[in-house]
């Protein structure tokens, strides 16, 4: 693991389920060792794999250490708390928020929406004097990194500004002086990696998570404050505080305002997003047309690092409760205006790794090596958590995937594995189900039946759903074990006028059941030996297919062990026996 990415995995705790692979937006995973490790230099840190890992595997890098050591020592450090806090922290006043914050040691709090508001104005500027007919919005991060690094032909789209907390933290240095230090606390990830990145202006970012153990663990609760000079600082953001929720970051530009012949477009969540950036060129539109995009469903609001406190309508509807609250005592759309902070920037794309163009051979041949020998073999399952046998194929030329990955492979090669060394047993061995029709059935099992079984096996090697009743003159004795779930060993049949021993037992109760047949005239063997192995042999067969997705190439490597084991139980009793 490296603990330096804002996402990485907890190797120990990974269990190879490919759900991070299957969610992730831009397959930022590499499947080795039995572990779904974060590759960094590809992940747009949307945080969906540790929303969706089912263990905990995928961990966010936690900050907090950072922000008590600066407070320790003294510093002058700045809280810019994001606005959706109004939606995590459910219920809780402003000035008892700043109260409890100030507590934990903080100089002062301060509304990361001043930045967006900072961002408003560019904004509305930079439209309307612009030649350029297509703006994106650059207020989510994961939006910038998507962009630069996997549609880099839309980077000069991006708006030339920074993200409101960068614009933000400029302001905030600039008003308390070059010694302050400014942290972030909101429910986005990806600001780990912008204040990697801009150490100058960003200390540290912790969620809102991260915030409320912080203070869980000082024993501070959030209590009506006492004084009444409590307040954010410098001032309070009015225009900014609607960024939280989709289509805020419009409404803030907008205002009262005529935009005559400017389209504004909002869209949130991370498959609007990506439909929105793949099918950009099919955009056509005389107008200049804005288009604002978050990563998070419903915006901010249902960040990775928010606090799970009610659904997204809710929410949304605290938000907007607010901003209006804000405009009414304050004043609508006002705004902060300051001109002596830069706030532009320049967005470029970003050259990643695993971007080589492989050759259609090299493809083809990548597919062949999982038995895609056809597009007919190409069934686009998604078990591997690509969308397609292709994209899979490529992954695993790009050294991110593996092939046990592929279900349908691995299940073949565990069934293929398990049919030949059943076919290699000197004993008969035959499998039903509980309707009496064959699942698996060796040679020998066919030539003890007599002549006319063996020649339908040749035909139909297996005997794959062949009728029981019709083969087996002791098929009642199958009926019996699925009926009352209960073993027969070593039962004497006559089968074609020779003596069979035959033990039938349980594999799923009142479901499968198994028949172990050896010929009387043969070197006795140590039954109780075989019957357990055996069925323990297949029980762990038909466990890998049932739960291909998790051990399936462990529980193939097991079948083929416990089956050699059979033979070599069966090569020491013959060399003993001779």
């Amino acid at each position: 693991m490296n603990l330096d990415q804002p996402i990485y995995t907890e190797k120990n705790n990974c269990q190879d389920c490919y759900k991070c692979v299957r969610n992730c937006p831009v397959k930022a995973i590499k499947i080795a060792d039995n572990c779904a490790s974060v590759i960094d230099e590809l992940c747009i840190s949307c945080a969906k794999c540790v929303q969706v890992c089912p263990v905990g595997a995928k961990q966010v890098r936690a900050d907090i250490d950072i922000v008590k050591l600066l407070i320790r020592s003294e510093k002058k450090v700045i809280l810019s708390i994001a606005p959706s806090w109004i939606s995590s922290f459910r219920n809780v006043d402003s000035r008892s928020l700043i109260s409890a914050l100030k507590k934990l040691g903080f100089f002062a709090i301060s509304e990361t929406a001043l930045g967006a508001e900072l961002v408003n104005r560019f904004t509305r500027d930079y439209i309307m004097n612009s030649h350029q007919k297509l703006f994106l919005s650059s207020a989510c991060p994961v939006v910038v990194e998507w962009v630069n690094k996997y549609y880099s032909e839309l980077s000069d789209k991006l708006l030339p500004v920074l993200s409101p907390l960068l614009s933000h933290a400029k302001y905030l240095k600039e008003y308390y002086g070059p010694d302050a230090h400014v942290v972030f606390a909101g429910p986005c990830i990806a600001k780990k990696r912008e204040a990697d990145r801009n150490p100058d202006l960003v200390d540290a970012c912790i969620t809102f998570r991260e915030l409320q153990d912080w203070m869980d663990e000082e024993s501070i609760s959030f209590q009506p404050a006492e004084s009444e000079s409590l307040f954010f600082e410098p001032v309070e953001a009015v225009s900014g505080a609607s960024y939280p929720i989709d289509g805020g970051m419009i409404s803030g530009i907008v205002q009262n305002r005529d935009f005559d012949g400017i389209q504004f477009f909002a869209f949130s969540g991370i498959d609007a997003v990506k439909q929105v950036l793949t099918d950009m060129e099919l955009l056509n539109s005389d107008s200049k047309i804005f288009i604002e995009l978050m990563s998070c469903t419903g915006g901010c609001i249902n960040g990775p690092g928010a606090i799970l406190n009610g659904s997204i309508a809710q929410k949304h509807s605290v938000v907007v409760n607010q901003t209006n609250s804000k405009h009414l005592r304050i004043g609508g759309w006002k705004e902060l205006a300051v001109d002596n902070v830069d706030i532009s920037a320049r967005y470029k794309p970003v050259d990643i790794p695993y971007a080589f163009q492989y050759s259609e051979n090299e493809i083809v041949e990548s597919l062949r090596s999982v038995g895609k020998q056809s597009s007919k073999d190409e069934l686009n399952c998604g078990g591997c958590g690509y969308e397609s046998c292709r994209d899979f194929a490529v992954a695993m030329l790009d050294g991110k995937a593996e092939r046990n990955m592929c279900i349908s492979y691995m299940r073949r090669v565990a069934q293929d594995k398990a049919t030949a060394l059943l076919q290699r047993m000197p004993s008969g061995v035959i499998i039903v189900d509980d309707n009496l029709r064959v699942i698996e059935c060796n040679r020998n099992a066919a030539k003890m039946l007599g002549d006319e079984v063996a020649n339908i096996f040749d035909e139909n090697p297996g005997l794959a759903r062949a009728n029981a009743a019709k083969l087996l003159p002791f098929h009642k004795l199958f009926s019996l074990v699925l009926s009352n779930g209960h073993d027969i060993l070593d039962k004497d049949v006559t089968v074609n006028g020779k003596k069979i021993k035959v033990s039938i037992f349980t594999i799923q109760a009142h479901k499968i059941v198994c028949a172990i047949m050896r010929d009387l005239s043969n070197p006795d063997v140590r039954s109780d030996e075989i019957i357990a192995r055996t069925r323990y042999v297949i029980k762990e067969n038909l466990e890998t297919v049932q739960q291909i997705a998790y051990l399936l190439g462990e529980n193939a490597s097991r079948t083929e062990t416990m089956l050699n084991s059979i033979m070599e139980l069966y090569v020491q009793d013959h060399d003993n026996y001779h």
